[in-house]
């Protein structure tokens, strides 16, 4: 399971461990699966979030962040 890092807009940091990431119009979900179903891990509005980064694990066993770009919201075309 992946590990995420969330910067909100008033500086707290949320790490949190979670399958999948995504989003509608409003929030932001950190999401695991749990019977069959995906229950959120962490469920924070979009205009709280200031950042979102995900841990790799090197070789040599250091921890890098790498900043991810938040996915389009369920449901919305990027295209016209």
């Amino acid at each position: 399971m992946a590990t995420y890092r969330v910067r909100m807009t008033d500086g707290t940091l949320r790490t949190e461990q979670a399958l999948r990431v995504r989003t509608d119009a409003h929030n932001l979900y950190l999401e695991e699966r749990a019977a069959g179903a995906w229950r959120p891990v962490l469920d924070v509005r979009l205009d709280q979030v200031d950042q979102i980064q995900r841990r790799f694990t090197e070789n040599d066993g250091r921890w890098v962040w790498l900043t991810e770009t938040l996915p389009a919201p369920a449901g919305v075309r990027a295209w016209n």
